[in-house]
């Protein structure tokens, strides 16, 4: 009987087949031999084109489209290119996420963060997305910012002092209560809701644009434009008490245009307070004295005083009420500049 024994192999001995790569048997390769980039070469033949298109976009950093068909805890499940994918609730909103319900069934378009398993597990965002639209948009309407320009807005949100309005890629400006109307409003939803498109001109903004001034009203109708014409001396007028003080009475004939009924024009007792009979929203009838429209100042009288607007029935008014007249004069003046003092 003949023994049979087996030399053990050396250290550094190769075999024949070892030593010359080309006669290695095929099945001998391991399937996951790399033979370019570990992950690429590894995964190219097994990934459908579906999921190279994937890789190709997240390497181009483009957008793909994506429609939401389903939510768990954690995010959003979204088919992409015919692939799952899943977008973390976190980076489906630059803020927070609205409720589930809203977002299924629509498309959007989301970044690729991650191709893993081999295409098995692709994770997306929205918000890289909106992110890079919000900032396209910010920087187009930086380019616009300069004091005089006209922009269009949405109202975002009101305040009691103003109404801020969203100007493109997140950047707001604040109109202030005193430039939202020609007429005078107490609160800006009085006028204006959240969401409202809005013609604003830009007044003023500091170096960073992260404080811009914005109006309204410089955009509207002027109402003192041809004013002569509208309301020439003698005319008259209905109107509506705004306010009244010792002075006398301010009168809003249209909006954003408001005359004066001096006190000594009112037909009442001395001792009587023009607020006792002249309070807000009183509806009266008043004839037009003067105009002096590069002041934009409005004489009045009561309808069918002896005053018939005529210029030299005017300078006798004057002559004969000249302080009361200029306190008044100078009381709405005043009252104005505040206002613009406040904007």
């Amino acid at each position: 009987m003949t023994e049979t024994t087996t030399t053990p192999k050396k250290t550094g001995e190769t075999s024949p087949a070892a030593a010359d790569p080309a006669q290695t048997p095929a099945q001998a390769v391991p399937k996951s031999a790399p033979a370019g980039t570990p992950e690429q070469t590894a995964a190219a033949p097994q990934e459908r084109e579906e999921v190279r298109v994937l890789r190709q976009a997240k390497e181009d950093g483009t957008p793909v489209e994506g429609r939401v068909i389903g939510w768990n805890n954690g995010g959003f499940h979204v088919v992409v290119e015919g692939v799952t994918a899943f977008c973390p609730r976190s980076e489906m909103e630059l803020g927070h996420s609205k409720s589930p319900e809203t977002y299924l069934d629509k498309s959007f378009p989301f970044r690729i963060l991650k191709i893993q398993k081999r295409g098995r597990r692709v994770v997306l965002s929205r918000a890289v997305e909106l992110r890079s639209e919000r900032d396209k948009a910010r920087a187009e309407a930086q380019k616009q910012l300069e004091p005089g320009a006209s922009l269009t807005g949405r109202v975002a949100s009101l305040t009691d002092f103003g109404a801020f309005v969203e100007l493109g890629g997140g950047l707001q400006g604040l109109v202030h209560v005193s430039e939202i109307s020609r007429q005078r409003i107490e609160k800006p939803s009085e006028v204006l809701s959240v969401g409202d498109e809005v013609e604003v001109k830009v007044l003023r903004m500091d170096k960073g644009g992260k404080r811009i001034s914005l109006s309204i009203r410089q955009l509207q109708p002027d109402p003192w434009a041809d004013i002569q014409k509208r309301f020439p001396p003698g005319a008259i007028v209905d109107g509506k008490v705004q306010k009244a003080e010792s002075f006398g009475a301010f009168v809003e004939l249209e909006p954003g245009l408001i005359g004066l009924l001096p006190t000594a024009a009112m037909s009442i007792p001395r001792e009587t307070s023009p607020a006792r009979i002249y309070h807000p929203g009183k509806e009266v009838r008043v004839q037009v004295v003067a105009v002096d429209s590069r002041r934009q100042r409005i004489a009045l009288a009561l309808e069918g005083s002896s005053v018939e607007g005529t210029r030299v029935d005017y300078q006798s008014y004057v002559r004969s009420h000249k302080t009361e007249t200029e306190q008044g004069f100078n009381a709405l003046a005043d009252a104005f500049r505040k206002l613009q003092d406040k904007a």
